[in-house]
This record gives structure tokens, C-alpha cells and sequence, in this order.
């Protein structure tokens, strides 16, 4: 009850083991081949049901023949994954890239409204965990502003009374920030001609405006996920494809994976992004942890990428990376560029040592990478690379487990303050590691480009 196991999964985990007992014949030693047998020519999700069901009533039964039984089961123990793959990162970064270049460059409210649906969802889901229905189903009034100048947000959730053991009571009331509620507020401005004919937010009479059907319009009071993905793919046709060429496309719900995984890199706990991601378990996250290494490896790769393009003007100058120092180089430089040089290990400093507050060049704004073996040099910083790539395992293996391993308790809604700390603590080291290897990766990419 406490886990939130159904009488109906009882039910059917009781069926696997008798169905186990009467092929083994009581779990018989000559009847393992019959069990290998059967499981072999069941499909991935019920072999790994039946053989989780045979290992824990066997373990919890003693019976003689525990051992070669479960080391039988333990072969299909590779769980088939709900969780759905990402798109890949430097697509996700180029569809931001093109959305914000779009409304950068709109000359009119009319050009604005035919996908500003596509840039509320896109601003809003990655920071709130929604669900794409909750992003769809928004009413009109969903924000509000208090006597304290805070900015809060509806979202319409299915509320629970909380009755079961461990399970939280979902929140619909989310703080928001200045930019979020500007947003909705410039969106309601251009679509007030249709306030009148729907309470929701997205306006399923301007989203038809832009749409052509051969068929005959059926009333709506909201757009759905067809609607909505008919928009996405519009976007891409006429505007994504023609820049940038045919990337793997984003799917809404997409959106509310980027935003759990952001929390859990920034240190959120467990009961904070359950409650913000309308859990009403906080064991369901869990499953989002999947996405952490490629998210942040990616996340560091890809931010090489702009920092060494950024030096040869290939990309905008306002892009938005944490490490801003070396971005500002707009092409790459000779050393007779710079007023004051001084030599240091495989390059120059482009400031004074004496003001020196960081200790390693690698990870230095003004560091100016031109060693005279560039072999040596190179391996220089790929010792680095690798070490800080250890290093940052190490750090999500301690977020996860900081995470896990602290005391949460669901009816008071309260946390082990000591563990928040040591995960926001873990957090910010992670992100020191991350901004420290993209830094010293992006030199590494050289032969690349």
C-alpha cells in the first residue's frame, strides 16, 4: 500500500509464481531447462515480470534451489524502459536557436500569433514540469500577480485528498517569474479579439486562422495534440528546415523531461519537483534519472562546440552559456593581438599573473591556448578532459544518491534540511565541472572545425 502497488499487480505477480511452480514442478532441479524454456518465448516485459516475480517469492521462500533458479531469472532482468528517448541535443539547441530568432525578427503582431503558442510552450514547459494537456488546457486568467509583487500560475491538475500512505497531495499553484507572466500577458493582448468564444489560454480560433482544412471546421473550445502538433511541424516546415536542414524533430512532451532533468541538475530535492512536476509519488521521478549523464554530457559537448565556433564569428554573439569570459572572443586571435602577454604552460596568459584567481589556465578566460609541441599540448588538456570527466560521474552519482537517501515526509510536506544542503552543494559543483570542461574541451575540438 505504501508503494502504491494495485490488488490488480498482486494479482497478477501471485499468477507468475504459481504458473513458475506448476512448470518446475515445485521449483524441481531436472525442471530448469522447462522454466528457460517458457520464459524464452514470452516477450521482453513479461519475461522480465515473470523472472522479478520468481527471484523475490524464491529469496523470501529459502527454497534449496534459490541459487540456480535466480541466477536463470537474472538473465532477463533488463527491464524494457518506458522512457522516452530524447531528441538529440544539438537539434534541441538549434530549434531554440531558430524559435528565438523568429520572434527576434517578427515585424508584426500578425507574424507573432501564428506560433506564439509554440514559444509560450517552449518558454514555460522547460521550467515547469507540464504535462502537454495541462500546457493545452491553461485558462485565459491562469496567471496572477500578489501584493508582493510575486507571479504565480494555475495549472490545471487533477487534485488527490492524499489517502494513501506516502502519497502527496498535488500542488496547482507554481511561482513564476516576471518574464514568464510578461508572456502570457503579450500573448493575451493579441488574441483579445477572440477572448469572448474560449476560457482557455491558446486560442483554438487564432490557431485556425493559419491553418487551411479541407474539411469542415468542427467547433472547439481548445486546441488538442493534434493541433498543437500540426503547429510544431508547421514551424519546422517553413521555418526550422529552411535554416538549418532536417533535424530530429521535438514532440511536446518532450519539454517535461528537459525541465525535471534541469531541477535535478541544479540540486532540486525529490519533494520539490514532485510536487512542481504534479507527482503524486515521489518514487515516479525516479525513472527521469535515466536521462542525467547524456543530458549533462551533451549539455558539455555542445557548449565546446559554441565556445571554439564562437572564436572563428560562426555563431551569434549573445549566446547564452555560463561561460561567458571566453565566448567573448569573436575570432580566434594572435598572440601579437593582445597588450600584455605572459608565457605560461602551452600558451600565454592575456592578464597578470598576480591577478590570477583561478589557479588553472585550462579553466581561465584569459588564457590563450598556442603551445610549441602541439602534441604535448594537446594531451595536456586531454588529461584534463578526462579527469574532469571522471569527476563529473562522480558528482551525478552523488546527486542521485543525496537525492534517494534523504528523509522526506509527504503529509507535512518537509525535508531534511542538512540533505537539501549537501545536494545544492553537489549541484553547483557540477555545474563548476561542467562549465570547466566545456572550456577545455572546446580547445580540443580545433582539428574539428
Amino acid at each position: 500500500m505504501y508503494n502504491g502497488i494495485t490488488t490488480q499487480t498482486v494479482r497478477q505477480n501471485i499468477g507468475q509464481i504459481k504458473e513458475a511452480i506448476r512448470i518446475t514442478r515445485g521449483f524441481r532441479l531436472d525442471h530448469l531447462k522447462h522454466l528457460e524454456d517458457t520464459l524464452n518465448h514470452f516477450g521482453d516485459h513479461k519475461q522480465f515480470a515473470m523472472a522479478t516475480s520468481i527471484k523475490e517469492f524464491l529469496i523470501f521462500y529459502n527454497h534449496p534451489h534459490t541459487e540456480l533458479y535466480c541466477d536463470l531469472c537474472a538473465n532477463y532482468n533488463a527491464k524494457v524502459s518506458n522512457v522516452r528517448e530524447l531528441p538529440n541535443f544539438h537539434d534541441i539547441l538549434l530549434f531554440d536557436v531558430a524559435l528565438d530568432d523568429y520572434f527576434i525578427t517578427c515585424t508584426s503582431d500578425e507574424e507573432k500569433l501564428q506560433y506564439y503558442p509554440i514559444f509560450l510552450w517552449w518558454r514555460i514547459t522547460r521550467i515547469i514540469p507540464m504535462r502537454p494537456v495541462e500546457f493545452y488546457s491553461l485558462s485565459r486568467d491562469c496567471t496572477m500577480k500578489d501584493d508582493e509583487d510575486r507571479y504565480w500560475m494555475i495549472v490545471p491538475r487533477r487534485k488527490n485528498l492524499s489517502s494513501r500512505p506516502g502519497k502527496l497531495a498535488v500542488t496547482d499553484t507554481i511561482q513564476v517569474n516576471r518574464e514568464v507572466f510578461e508572456l502570457i500577458e503579450d500573448y493575451k493582448r493579441l488574441t483579445l479579439a477572440y477572448a469572448t468564444e474560449s476560457s482557455y489560454l491558446i486560442s483554438y480560433k487564432a490557431y485556425r486562422k493559419y491553418v487551411k482544412l479541407k474539411s469542415k471546421e468542427i467547433t472547439r473550445e481548445k486546441i488538442g495534440a493534434s493541433q498543437f502538433i500540426n503547429m510544431i511541424d508547421r514551424f519546422y516546415d517553413e521555418i526550422v528546415t529552411a535554416k538549418y536542414g532536417d533535424l530530429e524533430r521535438i514532440k511536446p512532451g518532450d519539454t517535461r523531461h528537459f525541465a525535471f532533468c534541469n531541477m535535478m541538475l541544479q540540486g532540486f530535492n525529490m519533494l520539490t519537483i514532485a510536487r512542481m512536476g504534479g507527482h503524486s509519488q515521489l518514487e515516479t521521478q525516479l525513472h527521469y534519472h535515466k536521462h542525467l549523464d547524456h543530458f549533462a554530457q551533451s549539455f558539455v559537448h555542445h557548449a565546446a562546440q559554441m565556445l571554439r565556433m564562437k572564436r572563428v564569428n560562426l555563431w551569434r554573439s549573445n549566446w547564452d552559456v555560463a561561460t561567458q569570459g571566453i565566448i567573448a572572443k569573436s575570432r580566434i586571435y594572435q598572440i601579437s593581438d593582445f597588450q600584455e602577454t605572459h608565457k605560461v604552460e602551452h600558451g600565454f596568459c592575456t592578464d597578470h599573473p598576480s591577478r590570477c584567481q583561478v589557479g588553472d589556465c585550462r579553466f581561465c578566460e584569459f588564457y590563450f591556448f598556442s603551445p610549441e609541441d602541439k602534441q604535448k599540448g594537446l594531451a595536456w588538456l586531454k588529461d584534463c578532459s578526462d579527469a574532469l570527466e571522471s569527476r563529473l560521474k562522480e558528482q551525478l552519482e552523488l546527486i542521485r544518491y543525496v537525492t534517494k537517501s534523504t528523509n522526506y515526509d509527504c503529509a507535512t510536506l518537509t525535508y531534511q534540511h542538512t540533505s537539501q544542503e549537501r545536494l545544492s552543494s553537489a549541484s553547483n559543483e557540477l555545474r563548476r565541472l561542467m562549465d570547466q570542461k566545456a572550456m577545455v574541451d572546446s580547445y580540443l575540438l580545433e582539428d574539428e572545425l
